[in-house]
């Protein structure tokens, strides 16, 4: 039960956050990142990180407005998200890690060649340099940019240019790799949970 309400939760944060930058309530996505976060930990997570930051954010969204800080922190959330996901990609490329497009790709089938390992190896620094940027574009916005145009790309156009990345990879993963049998996105999806369960 609690699984798809903690998953309506996460999906409607970005329209929550969208709402509470336009109308001026930045204290209402930082409680609903909240509730994500706790819900989250309720549903077992033993993620460290998760769990200082249901705290955090529950304080920020409590504290903040009687401080005058929840505008600037409400902008945080997006900031620390895509540079957090960019160092989750970015570790393993450290000298003695296999990268996490390989861990993926070693998890559904097993030992890879050589050629695959390089690509996999080359889209995880592909996907470390991207989150990357989308962190700083967002720390720029949230810095220079009116609530509206930080919320739109913070919001929206950033995930609709991760999506992009997906969608172009996936030729190129075909021309390099085109003698290699294809996987499904479902399979590559499970992939991904195991290994970052793991």
């Amino acid at each position: 039960m609690l699984a798809p309400v903690l998953l309506f939760l996460a999906i409607a944060y970005p329209l929550v956050s969208h709402l509470g930058a336009v109308y001026n309530a930045p204290a209402v996505p930082l409680l609903w990142l909240s509730l994500v976060l706790a819900g989250g930990l309720l549903a077992g997570s033993r993620s460290p990180l998760m769990l200082a930051l249901a705290p955090l954010c529950l304080a920020a969204a409590i504290l903040g407005p009687a401080h005058g800080h929840a505008d600037w922190l409400s902008r945080l959330p997006p900031v620390a998200i895509c540079l957090g996901l960019a160092w989750i990609f970015g570790r393993t490329l450290l000298p003695g890690r296999t990268p996490l497009i390989s861990s993926i790709g070693e998890r559904m089938r097993g030992a890879l060649p050589e050629r695959v390992a390089r690509y996999g190896r080359r889209l995880t620094l592909v996907w470390t340099l991207f989150l990357g940027l989308l962190g700083l574009e967002c720390l720029l916005l949230g810095l220079y940019a009116s609530p509206f145009w930080w919320s739109l790309f913070a919001n929206f156009i950033n995930y609709l240019l991760i999506a992009l990345l997906f969608v172009l990879e996936y030729p190129i993963r075909r021309r390099v790799l085109g003698d290699l049998e294809p996987t499904s996105f479902l399979d590559s999806l499970r992939g991904s949970l195991r290994v970052h369960s793991s």
